[in-house]
């Protein structure tokens, strides 16, 4: 019978260690300091939940054709989170999946951007309470919000933080057209 230099208790919590360091390093979803340890664009949920009320101030304020919430948006919580404002624009309750026009999606840009600064902005739709949504495609489409360095992708268009004063340009031309 050979003997063990180390206690196996010591051996057995020092494995328990190495298992749950590796486990909260490789989770995207783990959250250190507010945010995920995979995410490059250095905004916590922290940071995202003191904008919020900026924007909520704006869109109160705001006469928008569309009725808009605000949520903490993320572009993957697999990878880099990239945490920013996410805008959630609903659906009139007698509408049937119609297109967002591309004016009430800017008008939505004009009052959202000027109060986010480094952080990405994310736009969605969400789904009314008879579960109608809208299509935002053709809007993101005719603001040239859906070529590169924006993104859509499943009903959301993704606004870089370096890229915001960019949207918001586009936006204005758009209304002022």
């Amino acid at each position: 019978m050979r003997l063990s230099l180390v206690p196996r208790a010591v051996r057995t919590l020092v494995a328990t260690g190495l298992v749950a360091t590796c486990v909260v390093s490789l989770s995207g979803c783990a959250v250190l300091d507010g945010r995920s340890p995979f995410d490059t664009s250095n905004v916590s949920y922290a940071d995202v939940e003191r904008a919020l009320p900026a924007v909520q101030d704006a869109l109160d304020e705001a006469d928008l054709p569309v009725e808009a919430s605000l949520y903490t948006g993320s572009s993957n919580c697999e990878g880099a989170c990239d945490l920013g404002v996410g805008v959630s624009l609903l659906a009139a309750e007698d509408a049937r999946r119609p297109d967002l026009h591309p004016d009430a999606l800017a008008a939505v840009l004009v009052v959202v951007l000027p109060e986010v600064s480094g952080m990405p902005v994310y736009v969605g739709t969400g789904f009314s309470d008879d579960g109608t949504s809208l299509d935002l495609d053709p809007a993101a489409r005719a603001l040239g919000l859906d070529e590169s360095p924006f993104s859509v992708s499943i009903g959301e268009v993704r606004i870089p933080k370096d890229e915001l004063g960019t949207a918001l340009e586009l936006a204005v031309a758009r209304l002022d057209r």
